[in-house]
């Protein structure tokens, strides 16, 4: 007899029990309210190669955990010099680790002119159907670089049909941001995915602030919200990463404290437990994968579920190089469940042209230092309002 075709492969009889067992397979569709995003950040130098990676290894695995949208958390090229990927299309035996080889007299000048149409190119299009939502970063205010060139170069993404709809919504409630805003947030199967932008060393600003307390309190007083996900580029201070985060000036760290506060409160209010929204933050800026980096003596009593995932292609901050995402399952209650997915030198697509054995055996060989940079304030700051 014939069999049906199902997501299930074994269905064994217990006559004794009177019951089916049923085995899934691999392939079976996630529990029913189940879904997923995907996200991670810092996608300069080796990004052309590894961003590709990422969109396939989402792409295959759709059947399993169909990824609803992936979300970038800044630093999109390198900017202050041209990163590996695209230097070695121009000269492909260039020494990428050492950077002692002499470039040509214009190469600089036609990569800032390029960098981020590279990007467009090489890093999302590779997505294909997959939403894909961006941040903004520190590098990308680099080379002279402002907001508005930000804004201008990535309008598309800044003011797709989500974002945009969700600004329409919020003005009617007397919450407005200028279209294109470099912060954002929209509203998702209820899950608030909100972005902060952190993109330099000020902190964020009183404006950005304001406009989080007032999202957070409509949110607060909507019981389709279930759940609260922050995404920036910096980590908030006081973390794991915190010699490479917000806590570099005093401005980030007051401020910072300011959105963790807020973060916290949202998380837990006055609100009986089983109504009390979930809050969840995911950062990048720090070049490796770190969970739980809100449990530092700092934060406790008070630590917030984070992650830190920079790991879209820049230069690892570890011995051990390791480039991906973070997969992301959210339940019927709007609990997230996290999973780093790697990719590798052999993960598809393998590069192709002159340059693919040299660029591949840079990025997962050589690009990487030892350990996180140290530019942590080490003085004291004393916060009051934000400056």
């Amino acid at each position: 007899m014939k069999s049906r075709k199902t997501n299930l492969r074994i269905c064994l009889l217990v006559p004794m029990l009177g019951l089916f067992i049923v085995a899934p397979v691999r392939g079976q569709a996630p529990p029913q309210g189940t879904w997923y995003f995907a996200v991670s950040g810092d996608s300069r130098d080796c990004g052309d190669l590894i961003m590709p990676k990422i969109a396939r290894s989402i792409e295959l695995s759709r059947a399993r955990t169909p990824v609803e949208f992936y979300w970038h958390l800044g630093d999109l090229r390198r900017m202050f010099d041209i990163d590996c990927d695209m230097l070695l299309r121009q000269h492909p035996t260039f020494d990428c680790k050492t950077r002692k080889d002499s470039l040509g007299l214009h190469d600089m000048e036609h990569y800032l002119n390029t960098a981020w149409e590279d990007f467009v190119q090489y890093q999302i299009r590779p997505f294909n159907g997959t939403p894909f939502y961006l941040g903004i970063g520190n590098h990308e205010l680099y080379a002279n670089r402002t907001r508005d060139d930000f804004r201008r170069a990535f309008q598309e993404w800044l003011t797709q049909e989500p974002l945009h709809a969700q600004r329409m919504a919020d003005s009617s409630r007397g919450i407005s941001t200028n279209e294109g805003e470099t912060y954002y947030h929209f509203v998702r199967k209820g899950l608030d995915f909100i972005y902060l932008d952190k993109a330099d060393g000020s902190g964020f600003t009183p404006a950005e602030i304001l406009w989080l307390s007032r999202i957070l309190a409509v949110d607060a007083k909507d019981d389709g919200i279930k759940s609260i996900v922050v995404g920036m580029h910096a980590a908030l201070p006081s973390s794991k990463t915190s010699d490479h985060a917000m806590d570099a000036s005093c401005q980030g760290r007051c401020s910072g404290q300011q959105v963790y506060d807020l973060l916290f409160r949202a998380q837990n209010s006055l609100r009986p437990l089983e109504e009390r929204k979930h809050v969840y933050v995911f950062a990048s800026h720090s070049h490796l994968f770190l969970d739980n980096v809100y449990d530092t003596p700092e934060h406790q009593g008070q630590v917030l579920p984070g992650w830190v995932v920079g790991t879209g292609g820049a230069e690892q901050y570890s011995e051990e190089i390791r480039y991906g995402y973070l997969l992301v399952e959210v339940n019927s209650e709007g609990v997230l469940n996290a999973q780093f997915k790697e990719v590798g030198a052999d993960s598809p697509p393998l590069p192709t042209g002159p340059e693919a054995n040299a660029l591949t055996r840079f990025c997962f060989a050589e690009n990487k230092r030892a350990s996180l940079p140290d530019d942590a304030l080490k003085a004291p700051c004393a916060c009051g309002a934000a400056k």
